[in-house]
């Protein structure tokens, strides 16, 4: 449980930031804002407690304990999220129900992919797998896509973020089915973890280099950005060595952390990025 409050807190200050600089000239930034902040969080807490509510077997197989919550919480916390998503919307367009049930549909795409994910996509976690990493990405993404006059110099920073976040946020989901291994396999569930077999390993780790060439040509030489570069490849350099010293001993979960960490980096050298000259 703590694992998900800690990436809700994520999405909240990814979400948040992005949309208090996209809206500070705003005379109701501060609702504005918040209804954002609150309407996702509310999507993203009710696609966690679905995923429990469906992965009661496999959880108990894996010793893991979930939040067991009633479906009709969950429908709940769903709906409220789409109406809160509508509610910005209006109040951001002045009272436009055209735009704000037009902003409604950005957030009943989200609903529709974690119940879909929850319920069938989740059994065949190479689709599951990328669509929680692009629901990842969207969130980075959504106060941009909901304002909708962004500027291109907006968009053109962004999206080396947006890359690295998907590939990261795959990686980790993809160490997270390693670590769950024993439940899939009782349950004939399909994931690369035991596609793959005995290559998985090498396969993981060429996974990890790939991401660490897109930090190094997108955020390096393509868009110039050293420091953010000099930090990631870091920290990304630090796990590569401890994983093939390690790598008998470091378990996947660990594995899955370390990601998760390289995640939190990401998101805090982006607030950096958005709203100081640090970076």
């Amino acid at each position: 449980m703590r694992s998900r409050l800690l990436n809700i807190l994520f999405i909240g200050i990814t979400i948040g930031s992005e949309s208090i600089y996209l809206h500070k000239e705003s005379d109701q930034s501060l609702l504005i804002c918040s209804l954002l902040i609150i309407s996702t969080l509310c999507i993203a807490l009710a696609g966690y407690l679905d995923n429990d509510y469906h992965d009661q077997k496999i959880d108990r197989i894996n010793g893991k304990e979930g939040i067991i919550a009633s479906k009709n919480a969950i429908y709940l916390l769903y709906s409220s999220g789409t109406a809160l998503g509508i509610l910005y919307g209006w109040i951001k367009s002045q009272g436009v129900w055209i735009e704000s049930l037009l902003d409604g549909l950005f957030f009943l795409l989200p609903t529709i992919l974690l119940l879909l994910y929850a319920s069938t996509l989740s059994r065949n976690k190479g689709i599951g797998n990328i669509v929680i990493a692009g629901l990842c990405c969207y969130s980075l993404a959504l106060p941009a896509l909901l304002t909708r006059s962004v500027k291109g110099d907006y968009w053109i920073a962004l999206t080396p973020f947006v890359v690295v976040l998907f590939l990261s946020s795959y990686i980790r989901e993809i160490a997270k089915d390693a670590e769950d291994i024993k439940g899939d396999k009782a349950l004939n569930r399909t994931t690369l973890p035991l596609v793959l077999g005995d290559f998985f390993s090498r396969f993981y780790s060429l996974l990890g280099l790939m991401v660490l060439a897109v930090v190094l040509l997108g955020f390096g030489f393509y868009y110039q950005y050293t420091k953010i570069t000099i930090v990631l490849t870091s920290y990304l350099l630090i796990y590569f060595v401890t994983y093939f010293v390690r790598q008998k001993t470091l378990t996947w979960r660990q594995k899955q952390q370390a990601w998760k960490g390289f995640i939190a980096l990401g998101v805090l050298l982006r607030i950096l990025f958005l709203h100081t000259d640090i970076l």
